[in-house]
């Protein structure tokens, strides 16, 4: 009963979020994007895992956006994104933003994203570091680190329970739960198969990218590292990877968490995010 009431309670979050955010499509040099906006200050960009959680208005978007110009769009290929047979590799990801940015006017931002999001987060960030005034990321991919090589992800995907299990710290925990049922509706199926066929095309053959490490001490601004300290899918050493490329960076393990600090340490996550882009 504990558990439905607090499922319940973010329902209700989510749905009182919802007026927050305002939905606008542009048009990337004939790519559709869709793009979620609210808030009023200082401009600050998330770029999405591959969960797909740009799909609607969450929560914690609409505490970020009390502070920050808050924008969430949408990855060519999820959603109503359009433009993914444009996309082959992140490489591609970060130029596709960066005329996003263009369009939207948008000169220098606090940007930032979780897993797949970090990742082209921080290859828009060493490519053109004038447009990053503060770069921060969490659980992301990018590097290759041989005493923990990444997990399959494609494995499990279709595994409820293993994929709970691979993203989570406590995959019994209601908002586990939540986020991955065991129930699947037809929308889910949908966001699936649209999430795998993003990651075969962008990771199957390289889940990283073998120079990312020479060009981060092109990153000029400051940079915060977020890691789950029990993330499995994407472990802290990946992290410490970045950390050693990007010597300016502050380093926050956030405990009792896994792949997805978003969602299972909310508040801590949030907050330590809002801190340094303030």
């Amino acid at each position: 009963m504990f558990e439905t009431l607090k499922k319940l309670k973010y329902g209700a979050r989510v749905l009182l979020s919802r007026s927050g955010g305002q939905p606008e499509t542009v048009d990337v040099n004939g790519r559709s994007t869709v793009i979620m906006h609210a808030g009023q200050g200082a401009p600050f960009v998330y770029l999405h895992s591959a969960l797909g959680e740009s799909l609607m208005w969450l929560p914690f978007y609409q505490t970020w956006a009390k502070e920050f110009r808050v924008l969430v769009p949408t990855h060519p290929g999820f959603g109503k994104s359009g433009g993914f047979d444009q996309i082959d590799t992140v490489e591609d990801m970060a130029f596709h933003y960066i005329e996003l940015f263009d369009a939207l006017g948008l000169d220098e931002i606090c940007l930032g994203g979780v897993s797949l999001g970090g990742w082209i987060a921080a290859e828009i960030a060493c490519r053109w570091p004038e447009r990053v005034k503060k770069l921060w990321i969490a659980d992301a991919p990018g590097f290759w680190v041989d005493a923990e090589p990444l997990p399959d992800l494609f494995r499990v995907m279709q595994d409820r329970d293993a994929l709970r299990e691979l993203l989570f710290h406590d995959p019994n925990a209601h908002m586990a739960q939540l986020i991955i049922s065991a129930e699947r509706k037809d929308e889910d199926l949908m966001t699936a198969y649209q999430s795998m066929t993003v990651l075969a095309r962008l990771v199957w053959e390289r889940p990283y990218n073998p120079k990312l490490a020479q060009r981060l001490h092109r990153v000029r601004c400051p940079v915060l590292l977020l890691w789950g300290a029990h993330d499995k899918l994407v472990p802290p050493s990946y992290g410490e990877a970045y950390r050693k490329h990007l010597p300016q960076a502050e380093w926050k393990v956030i405990p009792n968490c896994g792949h997805l600090p978003m969602f299972e340490r909310e508040a801590e996550f949030v907050e330590a995010v809002a801190k340094f882009c303030r």
